[in-house]
């Protein structure tokens, strides 16, 4: 398309705009557009603008000099009260914190201004509270960091000059290390010792009313007491069970002999003499001498033999049953079962009596028991008073022993900060000039970019459209006194000669890229 066809086109693609297409705003083009036909306006301002940046950045930024002290903490055993870092009973993250506040704190700065002076700090004389100048100088200078899991400390100190740097950031560290050292040796055994008297006054105190507990309730020992009760009752319920069951066997075993003694008479015969025994024994006798004389079948032998026989025979039968001499009297059986009866009797009237003392000497234990658990609260209340009264005690008596043997051991007694890398005056130094260029950059174009795109839209909108404001009333009663028809004929659409564009001018010559497609289908 060449340069002429643009502009024609250009030109009734801004009749269109006129006629109220333009009523849905500006697009990407139509912005381009705009800003290249003031590209030489744009361009000015940006270089005014990025003119006075870059002087502005090149004379009022300086660079500035970061010194860097590397400190580290030690954990030692032991620690004294308020050293903080000093001591394997702190956590690690609670010691680096308790450090890194004491080495940023107000103490240490107001030390460091006191040792160098205000206008050494700040560089120059500063009329007015110099010295709060210097604070608030350190407090905004001064930062303190560490890595992750790390007992090292860094401290940065930036500044205008390296020189100043180092030398303020040696000194803050100095300060640092002998303000730790009058908090920890010099104050602390002072704050030991008044502690480690009132915690002995609070041992006294436990102690009294715990004695006056004892007393009151008659007790020497409240464990031991509590104890041997408790023993007792224990020993005293296996004496109830074993003397219960021995008042119960003997009082079976008496019910047995008792239910024995019923079947047994009282009386029994104690023998019968019979004769007719002792005339058989008699007779055989007799035969055995008559053998010894005579042949078994001799007449004598054989009478002595019938009669033995026939004697016999009537001892067999029971014949002599019943008769002879008789002899009755006591049954001793029964005698010897009455005395045992009697023995066991008495055996269990005294194991009776043996569980009843025993029941009765339980239940005082019992009672005691049960006073003594009802005073165990109240005890173990005091008791646990007096333990840790004693324990701090003896706490604030070890770390007094340990302050004083710090303080005798001179200086170096709280050395468990190392300063392993004390500043140097740095070599090279950090700049914003390179942040502040390219923020002039970004400020001056986009400042002329915009102003080009107002001055524009002012032209060729704004502009432009008031001479055609000046005349659409006349046309507006030129269209109102002109005859209407119900049925217009049809007219031929006449080209309307072109007016004047300023945009349409201004755009001629852009690349097709910017051209504004026809929107009027």
């Amino acid at each position: 398309m060449s340069r002429r066809s643009y502009s024609d086109a250009q030109r009734g693609g801004n009749e269109t705009l006129r006629g109220g297409a333009r009523s849905d705003g500006l697009d990407l083009f139509d912005v381009i557009a705009l800003a290249w036909s003031e590209r030489g306006f744009i361009v000015i301002v940006f270089a005014v603008l990025f003119a006075i940046g870059v002087a502005a950045s090149l004379t009022l930024i300086k660079p500035s000099f970061e010194a860097q002290s590397r400190l580290l903490v030690l954990l030692e055993n032991n620690p004294t009260p308020a050293a903080a870092g000093a001591g394997g009973a702190f956590m690690l993250d609670q010691i680096m914190q308790s450090e890194s506040e004491l080495l940023g704190s107000g103490a240490v700065r107001r030390q460091t201004v006191a040792a160098l002076g205000a206008e050494t700090i700040l560089g120059e004389p500063v009329s007015g509270n110099a010295d709060g100048a210097a604070l608030r100088a350190l407090d905004s200078s001064l930062t303190i960091s560490r890595e992750p899991y790390s007992s090292a400390l860094v401290a940065s100190y930036e500044a205008g000059n390296a020189d100043q740097a180092a030398l303020i950031l040696n000194a803050v560290v100095d300060s640092y290390l002998a303000y730790r050292q009058e908090i920890l040796v010099e104050a602390g055994i002072e704050t030991v010792t008044e502690r480690r008297q009132q915690a002995d006054q609070a041992v006294a105190e436990a102690q009294s009313a715990l004695d006056a507990f004892l007393a009151t309730h008659s007790l020497a020992n409240f464990v031991s007491d509590k104890s041997a009760a408790e023993t007792s009752v224990t020993t005293l319920h296996d004496r109830v069970r074993t003397a219960s069951a021995d008042r119960d066997a003997a009082r079976a075993g008496a019910q047995a002999l008792e239910n024995r003694l019923n079947n047994i008479p009282a009386n029994i015969e104690l023998y019968v003499e019979n004769g007719a025994s002792t005339l058989l024994l008699d007779r055989r006798v007799e035969r055995e001498q008559l053998l010894s004389r005579y042949q078994p079948g001799a007449p004598p032998v054989v009478a002595i033999e019938r009669e033995i026989s026939a004697i016999q025979s009537l001892l067999d039968a029971g014949g002599a049953e019943g008769l002879g001499q008789r002899r009755t009297g006591v049954n001793p059986v029964r005698q010897a079962l009455e005395t045992e009866l009697a023995t066991r009797r008495a055996n269990a009237d005294q194991e009776a009596n043996r569980v009843a003392v025993f029941e009765r000497q339980l239940g005082e234990a019992q009672g005691d028991v049960s006073r003594l658990r009802g005073l165990e609260p109240e005890y173990t209340r005091l008791a646990q008073d007096v333990t840790a009264a004693e324990e701090t005690a003896a706490g604030f008596a070890a770390q007094e022993a340990v302050a004083a043997a710090r303080r005798s051991l001179g200086p170096g007694a709280a050395d468990a900060v190392r300063v392993f890398d004390r500043a140097t005056p740095p070599l090279r130094g950090s700049s914003m000039k390179k942040l502040a260029l390219m923020a002039a950059f970004v400020f001056a174009a986009g400042v002329a970019v915009f102003l080009g795109l107002i001055k524009g839209y002012w032209r060729a909108y704004i502009a432009a459209r008031r001479p055609a404001q000046r005349h659409a009333p006349t046309q507006a009663v030129n269209q109102a006194a002109a005859p209407r028809y119900r049925e217009p004929q049809p007219v031929q659409p006449v080209e309307a000669p072109a007016r004047p564009d300023p945009l349409g001018e201004a755009l001629v010559g852009l690349p097709v890229l910017a051209r504004i497609p026809d929107r009027s289908a």
